[in-house]
Order: C-alpha cells, then sequence, then structure tokens
C-alpha cells in the first residue's frame, strides 16, 4: 500500500524519537577506532523508510560513514548524527520523497541528492564547521515543487544548495553565528529563495536564480561585515531585503530581464553599501536608510524603470544612473549632513525628485553635494530643501540637455552654490507644482545659463549679500526674476 509524505512524516520523528530516548539511557562507549557503517538501499516499491542515528563515543577521533539510496516514490530517510567527523550521503530517486537530518557535533559532512517531484529535505545543524550539500533535480510548478529547509547554528558552515528544472522552494531561517556560508542556485520557474532570521557577522548569502517569475527574499539580518548577493537572469522577478540592521554590510543586486523588482524595508547601520544592476524594463529599486557612511549605487538600462531612496544619516553617496525611458528617481525624506547625491537620466519623460524631509523640523540638510543630469526630451527634475527648516552650505549642480524639459526648485537656507544649466528649446525653470521659483537665504550664489529659444525663468530670489547670473542665447526667451 502506497503510503503518503505525512505518513512517512510522522514515521520518521517517532523512530527518531524512539533511537534518541535509547541513546539517553546507553552508557558511554569508547572507542579507539573509528568505525564505520555504510548501508545501501535500493528500493524499487514505494514507501519504505529507513531511520538512521548515529553517535561518536568519547574519545573517537573520527565518526561514521553511512551512505542510503532509495529508489522510488514516496520513501522517507530520518537521520541523527552526534559527533565528530561523520559523512552521511542520502541519495532518493523518485516522487515525494522525504529526507530529514538533525546533526549535532563539528566536522560533519551531509550530501543530499534528489531526484524527481515534490521531493523535501530538512537539515537542523548544531556545531562548527559543518558542510551541507543538498541537489533537488525535477520539475515543478507554482509550489508543487522540491523544498529544502536549512536551519544552523554555528559558525563557518557551508551550505550550498543546488535545485533545477523550476517550481523549488529553498529556506534557510534561524541562523545564528558567525563566517557562513549559503550558496542557493535555481534553476527554471516559480523559484523562490528565502534566508530569514540571521544572527552572525561575516556571513556571506550567494542567491543565483535563471529563469522566470521567481522570488529571492533576505530578511531579518542582524549583525557586520555580512554579504548579500542576488542574481537573478529572467523575466518578472522580484529581490527583496526587509530589516537589515548592523554595520560594514554589502548587498548586490542584479536583475536581467523584463519587470523586475528590487526593494528592501529599512536598512540601519554604518558603512554598508547596496549596488543594484537591472537591466530590461519595469524595473523598480526601492531601499529605505537611516546611518552613516553608506553607499548605494543604481544602474537601471531599459524602459519604465523607478528608482527610489529614503535617506537619513550623514557622509552617505547615492548615485543613480538610469538609461531609457519614462525612468523615474526619488530621493525623499533627504535628511543629514554630507551626503554626495549623484543622478544620471538619458532618454525621454523622465522625472527626478529630490526632496528633503518637509515634516520633522529637527532633521537638517546641510553641506550637500548634488549632481543631477537629465538628457532627452520632456524630461522633468524636482528640488526642494527645507521647507519648514533650512538648510545650509549645500552645492547644486543641474543640467537638463533636450526639448521641453522643465525644473521646479526650492531652496531655503544659507551659502548655497546653486548652478543650472538647460541646453534646448521651450524649457522652463520655475517652483513647486508650477509656482514662481524660490530661492531664500544669505550669501547665496545662483546662476542659471539658458541655450536654445523660447525658455522661461520665473521666480524669486531673497538673499542678503546673494548674487544672481541668468544667460539666456536664443529667441523668444523670457527671464523674470524678483529680487528682495
Amino acid at each position: 500500500m502506497k503510503l503518503n509524505k505525512s505518513l512517512i512524516t510522522c514515521a520518521i520523528v517517532m523512530a527518531l524519537g524512539l533511537n534518541q530516548t535509547a541513546f539517553a539511557g546507553e552508557d558511554t562507549k569508547i572507542e579507539t577506532e573509528a568505525a564505520i557503517i555504510q548501508s545501501d538501499l535500493m528500493a524499487s516499491a514505494a514507501g519504505n523508510v529507513v531511520v538512521l542515528s548515529q553517535t561518536s563515543a568519547e574519545g573517537a577521533d573520527v565518526g561514521n560513514e553511512t551512505t542510503i539510496l532509495q529508489d522510488g516514490d514516496v520513501n522517507g530517510a530520518g537521520f541523527t548524527v552526534v559527533g565528530e567527523g561523520n559523512i552521511t550521503e542520502i541519495i532518493q530517486v523518485g516522487a515525494e520523497n522525504l529526507a530529514v537530518g538533525t546533526y549535532i557535533g563539528n566536522n560533519n559532512n551531509l550530501s543530499v541528492l534528489q531526484y524527481g517531484d515534490i521531493n523535501e529535505t530538512q537539515n537542523n545543524v548544531t556545531g562548527d564547521n559543518n558542510a551541507i550539500e543538498v541537489s533537488q533535480l525535477g520539475a515543478g510548478y507554482l509550489g508543487f515543487g522540491n523544498r529544502v529547509i536549512n536551519e544552523v547554528t554555528g559558525d563557518a558552515n557551508d551550505i550550498a544548495v543546488d535545485q533545477g528544472d523550476g517550481g523549488h522552494w529553498a529556506i534557510n531561517s534561524e541562523l545564528t553565528g558567525s563566517d557562513n556560508v549559503i550558496d542557493i542556485t535555481q534553476d527554471g520557474q516559480w523559484n523562490e529563495t528565502y534566508i530569514t532570521t540571521v544572527m552572525g557577522d561575516s556571513n556571506i548569502f550567494e542567491v543565483e536564480q535563471d529563469g522566470y517569475w521567481n522570488v529571492a527574499t533576505i530578511s531579518a539580518v542582524e549583525g557586520s561585515n555580512n554579504e548579500l548577493n542576488i542574481e537573478q537572469d529572467g523575466d518578472r522577478n522580484i529581490s527583496t531585503i526587509e530589516a537589515v540592521q548592523g554595520n560594514d554590510n554589502e548587498i548586490s543586486i542584479d536583475q536581467e530581464g523584463n519587470r523586475n523588482i528590487a526593494e528592501s524595508g529599512i536598512f540601519m547601520g554604518n558603512e554598508n553599501s547596496t549596488d543594484i544592476t537591472q537591466t530590461g524594463d519595469d524595473n523598480s529599486a526601492i531601499f529605505d536608510v537611516i546611518g552613516d557612511e553608506n553607499e548605494f549605487s543604481y544602474t537601471q538600462i531599459g524602459d519604465s524603470n523607478s528608482s527610489y531612496i529614503g535617506a537619513i544619516g550623514s557622509n552617505n553617496e547615492y548615485s543613480s544612473v538610469q538609461v531609457g525611458t519614462l525612468n523615474e528617481s526619488n530621493v525623499v525624506n533627504f535628511n543629514g549632513i554630507n551626503n554626495d547625491i549623484d543622478v544620471t537620466q538619458s532618454g525621454d519623460e523622465n522625472v527626478l525628485i529630490l526632496e528633503a524631509s518637509g515634516v520633522d523640523n529637527t532633521l537638517t540638510t546641510n553641506e550637500n553635494d548634488i549632481d543631477i543630469s537629465q538628457n532627452g526630451f520632456a524630461n522633468d527634475a524636482v528640488v526642494m530643501l527645507s521647507s519648514i527648516i533650512d538648510s545650509n552650505y549645500n552645492t547644486i549642480d543641474i543640467a537638463q540637455n533636450g526639448e521641453l524639459n522643465s525644473l521646479d526648485i526650492l531652496v531655503e537656507g544659507s551659502n548655497h552654490q546653486i548652478d543650472i544649466e538647460q541646453i534646448g528649446d521651450e524649457n522652463l525653470i520655475t517652483g513647486e507644482g508650477g509656482d514662481t521659483m524660490l530661492i531664500g537665504g544669505a550669501n547665496i550664489a545662483f546662476n542659471i545659463s539658458q541655450v536654445g529659444n523660447g525658455n522661461i525663468v520665473e521666480g524669486s530670489f531673497i538673499s542678503d549679500s546673494g548674487s544672481v547670473s541668468i544667460t539666456q542665447v536664443g529667441d523668444w526667451n523670457s527671464a523674470v526674476i524678483v529680487q528682495q
């Protein structure tokens, strides 16, 4: 009679429980030589269950080595390893097979190969210097694929998961420790990877997905000097980084394809770096950061891309390069000291919004270097600094090249250096929402250069000991500046 997976799971759990009870009641034995146990099982029938328990005696230098082979459907393998230097290899060929393992000890080496559909591997590892390798090869669809679950507590562990032909899940949770490496490779469609609840330092997470409708999520990471790398090649993929807290962390996301999304929750810490590359259409990159000396770099090549960053902190660097049409770059709730912002857009109907917080008047925006470049047709840039509290000592360079470009600018504060250049016809410089431009404060140097026909400048300049320079080259240009 064919067993289902739930019965297999119950059998494995009960057997493991009985074996653990038996071990608890045994006297400790001392071995001077390594004990080697090898089991080769081939089953053409379905519903076979193998339960393995190993323990190394006190004083043993090397543990046990075991190989289990199951051929058929709805088979189960459960194993508990306690000790040092153990090697366990599980091979399952068929559908709906289950492998459940628990490691307690050091220097263990686990290899699980499952070839077929709807197979599952669960590994619980406690210890250091363990190596876990899981390969699942088989087709799946909409979650009815293979699944691997890893829970690790310890340091210097190496976890590698390789899943092919789509529809698979890789879940790595409750990772506590440092210097661990998790490497996930998924090939095909409808794959999902989750790395969550991580506490430790100097960990490396590598996720590579090739196909479409893939999902990669890294969340609840707390620690420093961690590396998080996600590479997705295909269409309609999503990468999410949530609740990262710590210092000197590195995040790298590379997406190639259409309609990709890379987004984060609140990113807290100092000296972190984020590098996002998206090649394709309808991409979006969304990040929020609180901290100092962080670096953010976005590169988007394609149509309808969007990048967003909310930044509060000092000495941060933000760079965005967008090539295509209908791109949008937003730097909002931008507060801090000595931040460097560089945005380049090439294409048509692009939008840039750079706005300091207009809600919390305790946050300042001082000594920042802002460089904006837009090249194309009907581009729009909006720069709003400190509508409630003044900002000071900012350097703002804006260059727009093309036709029907517009700049809405409102800057209040003192000791700003503002340079605006527009090259093309029918370009416009005004204030927020089409109202008149407002530049207000003391010791402001304000320079405007327009080259082309039908260009317009309208606004007010309120400054003590400030200077205004407007240069227009072309026909039917208009400049109306009210100085107070």
